[in-house]
């Protein structure tokens, strides 16, 4: 059953890369993305319909850029944490890599879909992540 998932991973990233470049996955990744579920690689999911953290993707024309986890408030504005993730961004076969590194850690994930809506990466482990773009709540008065 792993080695199934596994295999329908790669087919995925195969037939998603044949539409989609990394040029074109790369304009949508900026930004602050929602994690909406999370897929291990024994085949069991996890679905997030709300998320107290948010992903925000920063990225400069040299293929760096820098991920950071932030907590949205009801009026709109982002409480940033202290850690922080920097990325260098790689075109390997067809395919974007994220390299991520920090002082304690690095690993790698592969950007199987970003659109307008929705990001998916594959970290090295086989663990797909998606997300969802995120859209703010506010209230009025």
């Amino acid at each position: 059953m792993k080695y199934l998932r596994l295999i329908y991973i790669l087919m995925a990233t195969s037939l998603v890369s044949c539409t989609q470049t990394p040029d074109e996955q790369l304009t949508y990744l900026e930004g602050y993305w929602e994690i909406a579920e999370v897929a291990t690689p024994d085949g069991s999911k996890k679905t997030y319909s709300l998320s107290q953290n948010v992903d925000f993707f920063e990225i400069q024309d040299n293929l760096k850029g820098v991920r950071k986890k932030v907590q949205p408030d009801i009026g709109g504005h982002f409480t940033t944490s202290q850690s922080s993730e920097n990325i260098d961004i790689e075109i390997n076969d067809n395919t974007l890599v994220l390299k991520y590194t920090t002082a304690f850690d690095s690993w790698k994930e592969t950007v199987i879909e970003a659109s307008k809506d929705q990001l998916i990466l594959l970290n090295e482990n086989g663990t797909t992540y998606t997300y969802r773009r995120y859209e703010p709540i506010l209230f009025s008065k």
